[in-house]
């Protein structure tokens, strides 16, 4: 016996309308996320171009941490890309977006001097995501990713 919804029709509708809201506001994000990506690609150009009497030092911590910045936010959108394309979000992306994420904050934490148990969390984050997704592409499901 086959049990069906009572009011199937109007749940149908409200379920379009629902995935069309939500792919609506994922190409807005979209849009907003390639302005975010020139707004920094810029601001990265003009940090360089302003930044030619300082140290060298600053220069390059400058520009690591606003190269690694614009790669998170790429990371995001391809994070977008694959749920509108595939209609679910991949656990990967979600790891590599958090992976990046994490790699900033090392990064940016490493250029201030930072005490011993901040330097040991984060390792263990980025240590344990490393290993999340190290296991993700070594047992990799034989499905559709």
């Amino acid at each position: 016996m086959k049990l069906l919804p009572k009011y199937s029709r109007l749940f149908l509708q409200i379920t379009i309308f629902f995935s069309t809201f939500i792919r609506l506001i994922l190409n807005a994000l979209l849009v907003l996320i390639c302005l975010a990506l020139i707004v920094g690609i810029y601001k990265s150009g003009l940090d360089l171009f302003r930044s030619f009497n300082k140290p060298i030092e600053l220069i390059l911590q400058k520009m690591l941490l606003d190269t690694v910045f614009i790669i998170a936010l790429v990371e995001i959108a391809i994070t977008v890309l694959g749920y509108l394309k595939d209609g679910r979000v991949h656990v990967r992306y979600i790891v590599d977006t958090i992976l990046i994420i994490m790699l900033n904050e090392f990064v940016s934490l490493w250029f201030q001097h930072p005490q011993l148990r901040d330097i040991i969390g984060i390792s263990i984050i980025v240590g344990t995501l490393a290993f999340v997704r190290i296991t993700m592409i070594r047992f990799v499901p034989h499905a559709n990713d």
